[in-house]
Order: structure tokens, then C-alpha cells, then sequence
């Protein structure tokens, strides 16, 4: 085995030690109906899993540029979790008793782009599948993922059924951030879905156009000294264009640190230029312009890479700006 995979192996263990402390923390409270004495309440239907079929999870997802990879989560202690690249059975491993498990692949993945889901097998051989699948997108050795050369950074992320997102490693690295809004997702009704990072068990105060829109706490530790926050603001926002806003607080309300950017509800207004052009609209994304291109959102990479000139951060890019856009590889 690689020197690469055995430090990475050291590491996920680590973070396994993180990732297993909160899992129980999430089972369902136990009702007065259940604890109080000499009542005869009749039982309420369950509402949620029990501990038994409580589904596996995907917390980390770890890739250097040579493809070696460390994935770790969560799932039913003692439980046997299948780790599926499509319908392809990618290895397994077992829970330990706290419900830990993580998995190093014999070999480094290959370039090129794939789904990822799990499969638990418990007692009496029941099967429950995960309910969020991560995408990894493994560039070229020594290639970006628009295909120039670069450091080779893969991005991986978790998709929730609802199309939510919570990115796990993004190509550029999290180096030097303490706080981040990874992921901003809306349906079409303008309910959003955002997550991001910053130090753990951290309170994160969240506004758009300066509006107070809502609150999270991060998570443990799963990496970096970085947990994941989430957060479904009940706000709804109309098409156009807005200003995000992350605030880390102390229990004084005293602001720590702050990520902001514009942020736009997009129209699907798409307007070419002449050429492999695209003139930004306002409500347009990155990811809606490589869904219009490429005809998937996850090839957003391939127009960043290509106008780096222009576009610094990913989630900051405005209307009228002209971006270049690679032919279908």
C-alpha cells in the first residue's frame, strides 16, 4: 500500500472517532406517552426510523491528485456497508460498535466522473440503502477539471433527494477557511437549501439583502477542524439578484468572522454570444450555464477553469460578464 493511502488511512480514523460521537445523538426523543406512569395514552404511529433501519450516511470524502481516496460515515453498529459506484459494488466494511466505519480502495480511482450510494445489510439480512449519494469527479493526472494543466484537485460532493447539496472537498482546496457557504440550492418555488463550513459546534447567522433569514449550528469535527452546517431558511426569493450573507457569532452576538457574495434566484434566462460565448444574465449560476451547455450543472468547473482571468470565486459572477465556454468534450 502506498505511503499516500497509509497517512490517509490515520487520518480517517480520527475522523471516525468525530464522525461516531453524534450519531446516536439523532435518534428519536422518547415521548411523554412512552416515560410518564399509570397513563393510558394511546401509542402515536412512528414517525421516523428506528435505530434499526435508521439509513447509512456518507460524511467524508477524501481524494488526492493521485486518485488515492478516503471515504468514512455512518451506519448501524455491526452493520455490513457496501460502497456502490453506480451499480458497481466498489468494496464493503463493517460498522464498528459505535456505528464508525471507513473505507480505502485498493486502488486509486480513475479519471472521470461517478455517483456513489451505499447499502447496509443488518441483522436478519435487512437492506437499507442511503438516502443521500455523493458525486466525485476525478480529473486527469495533473489536469484540472476543465482539462488544463493543474494540481489535479478533485470535487466531491453529497445530493440529497431533494436535490440539495453539501460539498465534501472542493477542487480548490479548503486551505486557510474558517468559514464558507459551500452549496446554495433552491425548487421552484424559491425555497432555499444552503450549507457550507466553519469551525465546530459553531452558531452561524445567515442574511440576504442584510434580512435575517435564519440560524445552524456546525456539526462535529470531520475534518480540518471543520464541521458542516446546514441550513432551510422558510424565506422563499423571487428571480434576481441578492446578497449572501454568513456570520460566525460568539454567545455575545460579537460577529467572529463573515463570507459574503452575491447570490442570484436564477430566470433560466440564457443568452449566447457569437462563438463559444456566454453573456451572464441576471439570476444566472455556473452551475445553470454548464447544464445549458454541457447539459449537466457538475461541469460548471470545465467554464471556471477556462475563465480564471475573469471569475475568482465560483459563486461571484455577475451580469453582462462574457465567459468563454470549452466545446462539448
Amino acid at each position: 500500500m502506498s505511503r499516500p493511502v497509509i497517512l490517509a488511512i490515520i487520518g480517517a480514523i480520527v475522523v471516525g472517532l468525530a464522525i461516531g460521537m453524534n450519531y446516536w445523538s439523532q435518534q428519536p426523543d422518547v415521548t411523554p406517552e412512552q416515560t410518564s406512569a399509570g397513563k393510558a395514552a394511546k401509542p402515536k404511529p412512528a414517525v421516523s426510523h428506528s435505530p434499526r433501519t435508521l439509513p447509512p450516511a456518507f460524511d467524508v470524502v477524501r481524494i488526492n491528485p493521485n486518485g488515492n481516496t478516503v471515504i468514512a460515515g455512518r451506519a448501524r453498529p455491526g452493520s455490513v456497508v457496501i460502497i456502490r459506484d453506480g451499480e458497481t459494488e466498489l468494496g464493503r466494511v463493517n460498522a464498528n460498535d459505535r456505528g464508525e466505519w471507513v473505507f480505502v480502495p485498493d486502488a486509486p480511482l480513475e479519471p472521470g466522473k461517478r455517483r456513489l450510494g451505499l447499502l447496509m445489510i443488518s441483522e436478519g439480512n435487512e437492506t437499507v440503502p442511503s438516502i443521500a449519494d455523493v458525486i466525485i469527479v476525478v480529473p486527469e493526472r495533473g489536469m484540472d477539471l476543465a482539462g488544463n494543466p493543474g494540481t489535479g484537485q478533485a470535487l466531491a460532493f453529497r445530493v440529497q433527494p431533494d436535490g440539495s447539496t453539501t460539498v465534501l472537498q472542493k477542487p480548490g482546496g479548503d486551505a486557510g477557511m474558517m468559514l464558507s457557504i459551500d452549496a446554495v440550492d433552491y425548487d421552484d418555488d424559491g425555497s432555499l437549501a444552503i450549507s457550507g463550513k466553519a469551525v465546530p459546534n459553531a452558531m452561524i447567522q445567515l442574511y440576504l439583502d442584510n434580512k435575517f433569514i435564519g440560524h445552524a449550528r456546525t456539526g462535529p469535527d470531520s475534518g480540518a477542524g471543520l464541521g458542516t452546517w446546514n441550513m432551510k431558511p422558510d424565506n422563499r426569493v423571487a428571480p434576481g439578484l441578492y446578497r449572501l450573507r454568513a456570520d460566525h457569532i460568539n454567545s455575545d452576538g460579537r460577529v467572529l468572522s463573515r463570507v459574503e457574495f452575491p447570490f442570484s434566484r436564477a430566470d433560466d434566462t440564457i443568452v449566447m454570444a457569437k462563438g463559444e460565448t456566454i453573456v451572464v444574465q441576471p439570476g444566472n449560476s455556473l452551475w445553470r450555464l454548464a447544464r445549458h451547455s454541457y447539459g449537466e450543472g457538475v461541469r460548471y468547473t470545465v467554464i471556471f477553469q477556462a475563465n480564471r482571468d475573469k471569475i475568482t470565486d465560483p459563486d461571484l459572477i455577475y451580469p453582462g460578464q462574457v465567459f468563454k465556454v470549452p466545446k462539448k468534450q
